[in-house]
């Protein structure tokens, strides 16, 4: 069986930019390698799934035919195989109703289970997994996904276990935007691993030691994993472990790192989340990202703020007075949504060096050895059928893309995805630097290599050949516009201001 080129990345257009309705979202026809049951109503993700394994010419040879195993070639018999959605959280975090451009819809991973399955061949396991923001809902997730039907119905037709994970090891409660309360979750049964980058981490020389900002208010938690030479990161080991690993991940814009597609998903395998650096405080000429630039405001709101977070865990009731805080504070330092603060921002300098840490710690990690010798087995597939842009990741707009993208290399796709939802990959920092030498690759070739194929003609070829009125128009987060926009693609239709 040929090997597809990890530097080509299929885009599958879809007729029509919509999800199937009725879980568990079985096929519509009766695909010669399928066996199970086809469903009744237009699934055009299933066959979008299906549409980008056979534009990067997996087994080829057999395609058409009832032999034909596309994944196989990834995915051998006996795998322990980890598919990983994003599952960030149960709404949108302004209007309680929308959901479908915030996370990984159930019918994309019911495509990728199948295929999975098929490779398998009555031998190994499946778990889907995933570790939402601390204040969601799982249950109301997995509903809403249709991911518990998708996962009942694989399980008892693929010949395999097929299993449904929460790796939070917490979860908040979250009222007035302060956190009041948490509760100890089951997390991952088989633990975390701590893996220690030290040099090889992307922190090496940035002097952000002691302000670093994760994600929770017990800020020295965070900073005890990133100083004397440590940078320290916890996954899951039930994810390390696994042969293989599968990345389902949603096609939209981030506050902080631009965009939020394979490589950021990462976070979700953490169960050390507040390891993870996510801005450093303090603004530019202090050497942090917190905010854009110096200001009285700016110096304010930091030392108010982190006070009263650092109260909240130690004095009983202090989250009242945090809640009252942030009402009266709003006419004075603004709306998240409306001013840059937390390093939501094109200049945080914090975000992307975490996010190729936990690719390396992942990619080159099997639970037990770290590092090893070569990268473990990856493939992704993106849904960009609804994606979501502006205010994302949490308060994205519904963009319908109606669109898969898929691939065998995490950098390879998400810049891909990036040039298609109308942005410069060479302005998204996570991406640029995971070209950089390094003993961990996160890839092994260059950006003018990357090459799409796609049944959309103008789809075809080096990223930059990529016309720029075939491209979608996603808007940046607002602290991202004018800075990540392609050149090319927002003449006409996009002022950045």
């Amino acid at each position: 069986m040929n090997s597809v080129n990890p530097a080509v990345v299929a885009a599958a257009r879809l007729p029509q930019a919509e999800y199937p309705k009725k879980a568990p979202f079985h096929p519509d026809s009766m695909y010669p390698e399928y066996r199970g049951k086809v469903g009744e109503e237009t699934n055009g993700v299933y066959a979008g799934v299906r549409q980008s394994f056979q534009l990067l010419g997996m087994d080829a040879a057999n395609y058409g035919s009832a032999e034909w195993n596309p994944l196989g070639e990834v995915v051998r018999p006996g795998d322990r195989v980890v598919i990983k959605p994003n599952l960030l959280a149960h709404a949108h975090g302004l209007r309680p109703d929308e959901w479908l451009q915030v996370i990984t819809h159930g019918s994309v991973v019911r495509a990728v289970v199948d295929y999975v399955a098929l490779a398998l061949r009555g031998k190994g396991e499946i778990s889907v997994m995933d570790g939402p923001q601390y204040d969601s809902d799982w249950d109301q997730i997995i509903e809403r996904s249709g991911l518990g039907d998708v996962v009942r119905h694989c399980a008892s037709v693929a010949g395999v276990p097929v299993s449904l994970l929460d790796l939070r090891d917490y979860q908040q409660e979250v009222r007035g935007e302060v956190i009041c309360k948490r509760a100890q979750l089951p997390s991952d049964p088989l633990g975390g691993v701590a893996i220690d980058l030290g040099t090889k981490s992307a922190f090496e020389g940035h002097h952000g030691a002691g302000k670093y900002f994760g994600s929770d208010y017990d800020q020295s938690e965070t900073n005890r994993h990133h100083s004397g030479g440590r940078h320290e990161y916890r996954i899951s080991r039930s994810a390390a472990s696994a042969d293989v690993f599968i990345n389902v991940p949603k096609l939209k814009t981030h506050k902080k790192v631009g965009v939020t597609l394979c490589m950021k998903n990462l976070v979700g395998i953490n169960v050390g989340r507040n390891w993870l650096p996510h801005h450093t405080d303090g603004d530019p000429s202090t050497g942090g990202d917190q905010f854009p630039g110096p200001s009285v405001k700016g110096k304010l709101e930091r030392s108010v703020i982190r006070q009263l977070q650092r109260q909240t865990l130690r004095v009983p009731g202090m989250q009242r007075v945090y809640q009252l805080a942030k009402v009266g504070g709003k006419p004075i330092f603004g709306r998240t949504n409306e001013v840059v603060r937390h390093g939501n921002w094109h200049g945080n300098d914090t975000c992307w060096r975490m996010v190729l840490d936990i690719n390396r710690c992942l990619m080159y990690g099997d639970g037990e050895i770290f590092p090893l010798p070569s990268a473990k087995r990856f493939f992704a597939v993106v849904d960009g059928v609804v994606g979501g842009d502006g205010d994302g990741p949490a308060c994205p707009d519904a963009y319908p893309a109606g669109v898969i993208v898929a691939g065998r290399n995490p950098v390879a796709v998400d810049c891909s995805a990036t040039r298609l939802m109308g942005f410069d990959p060479n302005r998204v920092p996570q991406l640029m630097h995971a070209f950089d030498p390094h003993p961990m690759p996160l890839a092994g070739f260059r950006y003018e290599d990357i090459r799409m194929v796609s049944d959309e003609r103008n789809w075809n070829g080096p990223l930059e050949s990529i016309p720029a009125d075939s491209t979608f128009r996603f808007k940046p987060h607002f602290g991202w516009v004018g800075y990540i926009e392609h050149a090319t693609s927002y003449e006409n239709e996009y002022t950045a201001t």
